[in-house]
Order: structure tokens, then C-alpha cells, then sequence
């Protein structure tokens, strides 16, 4: 007996909706501005691994990944 294919998993989007995150958390903010991870520009901001990282910056990166993400999918061309 052939066996049932697997459906495929359901992926949440890297991004909400409207394509922009709520940093509006006090612990995304630090006094201390250090480099950001992508821009290598002074920042106070910090992602939700605390690490130094512009908003914009940050929206782009998951924008890209879930670009790539779609495309190795077959959602979406290059």
C-alpha cells in the first residue's frame, strides 16, 4: 500500500501584514549605541535577540528571507 503523502506545513510570513514590526517594547531600545548587524551603523535599537539592529534594516532582512523562502517553495518566482 503507497503511503499518504504528508501535507505540506502551513508557513507563518516572517513579516506581519502590513510588513512592519511593533518595536514599541522598552527593551528594543539600550542607551548604549553599537553597530548595527546589517548597516554596521551606530544604533540604540535592539531585535528581539537583543542584538544591535536598525528597524529598517531588520524588516528588509526577514522581507529577503521570506523572498528566498517563497521562491525555493514555489510560491513565488525569482
Amino acid at each position: 500500500m503507497p503511503r499518504a503523502r504528508r501535507p505540506a506545513p502551513r508557513r507563518t510570513p516572517a513579516l506581519p501584514p502590513g510588513g512592519l514590526l511593533d518595536w514599541s517594547a522598552p527593551w528594543h531600545w539600550s542607551a548604549e549605541a553599537r553597530p548595527c548587524r546589517y548597516c554596521g551603523a551606530p544604533t540604540h535599537l535592539r531585535d528581539s535577540k537583543r542584538h544591535p539592529a536598525d528597524k529598517v534594516c531588520a524588516e528588509g532582512a526577514l522581507a529577503d528571507i521570506d523572498q528566498i523562502v517563497r521562491v525555493y517553495s514555489g510560491q513565488a518566482e525569482l
